[in-house]
């Protein structure tokens, strides 16, 4: 018996080099969800901080947009209600899921409320955004429990790599008893270069230059983007309430050369660690320069690329390595996402 495609509708928030990636890799993929879920897509609606916003019921031309190397104005696509606000997009987008990528900011806001509108609405919501995720973590997810609808996270940690995934799926009954990792790829990318010789200005310029720091990179240098990670770890895999601002934290300057310097001569590594322990009822966290053993997992991890260690009651250590990420790895992570709300619509 042949089974009857199924419409989604989806909606892209934010449309930089994630959402972007995002839409290709739905281009690429359109085959595959319709053999493997007899799914049709079409992108309803797009919003920008700098482009504007455009709103097409029966579909915008994806392709048409993509093909453009400077964006531009949405204006020219726009075939639908007036729309003046990320608030409006949400309300007018006729979406069954929001993709939701816009800048990082400490307070989580403006996109944890426009992730608590979509789902008040009834949209499910797919998110990059660790901000949101580390600052309303219980709020969001029960909220998404009652109305019914998923808030989907897995490239808020480690891009693409299967996170939450690997322990929601894989690991049932499972208690996490600690957690370490690398965890910030331009800190890592600085302090690997710096063993080589070269200078702290150049290494974070590499970064920059490739689109892997924040948008201010003092959130990478001052260990606020680790921090942020590490809560969104803490509540979603160990159940705890450590908010970024209760995390420990120490970055790298320009200062931290010299410790890296004398690390290599005593055949050790320095890396910006993340950890996670338990202590009583409460999960403490932390995230600061260690030195480590070069026998260390950890002390392995060159680059840009990310490693997490978790340690389990059911199955000791494993560890997650990803090697020299890119944003087509965070874009996987937002697919990933949709086709776990194609298997599984509600919690």
């Amino acid at each position: 018996m042949i089974q009857p495609t199924r419409q989604i509708n989806l909606a892209l928030l934010g449309f930089g080099h994630v959402n972007r990636a995002f839409a290709r890799l739905l281009l690429s993929h359109r085959a595959w969800l319709n053999r493997e879920f007899g799914l049709e897509w079409r992108i309803t609606g797009i919003a920008t901080r700098s482009h504007g916003f455009a709103l097409d019921p029966a579909g915008l031309p994806l392709s048409k947009i993509l093909r453009r190397r400077n964006p531009g104005s949405l204006e020219p696509h726009h075939n639908g209600p007036a729309c003046a606000s990320s608030a409006d997009f949400i309300r007018l987008c006729g979406a069954d899921v929001l993709f939701e990528a816009s800048v990082l900011e400490l307070d989580g806001e403006p996109a944890a409320t426009y992730i608590r509108e979509a789902l008040f609405a009834g949209l499910h919501v797919v998110t990059t955004n660790k901000g949101p995720v580390a600052t309303r973590f219980r709020e969001l997810t029960k909220l998404a429990r009652r109305r019914g609808v998923r808030f989907l996270y897995e490239g808020t940690v480690m891009d693409g790599a299967p996170v939450f995934n690997l322990v929601r799926h894989s690991l049932p009954g499972t208690r996490i008893r600690s957690l370490r990792g690398i965890i910030n790829s331009t800190t890592n990318h600085i302090l690997t270069q710096m063993e080589q010789g070269a200078t702290f200005e150049s290494a974070l310029t590499y970064t920059q230059e490739r689109g892997i720091a924040e948008a201010d990179p003092r959130l990478d240098l001052a260990g606020w983007d680790a921090a942020i990670k590490l809560s969104i770890l803490i509540q979603a895999l160990m159940g705890g309430n450590t908010p970024p601002s209760d995390i420990r934290r120490e970055g790298i300057s320009e200062e931290t050369g010299r410790l890296v310097r004398s690390a290599v001569r005593r055949d050790r590594r320095l890396r910006l660690v993340a950890r996670a322990y338990r202590q009583g009822s409460r999960v403490i966290g932390k995230v600061e320069p260690e030195e480590l053993d070069v026998s260390d997992p950890l002390a392995s991890i060159r680059g840009l690329s990310n490693i997490l260690v978790i340690n389990t009651d059911t199955m000791g250590e494993l560890a997650i390595v990803e090697n020299n990420p890119s944003v087509q790895q965070t874009a996987f992570a937002l697919f990933s996402d949709l086709v776990t709300l194609l298997r599984r619509p509600q919690a």
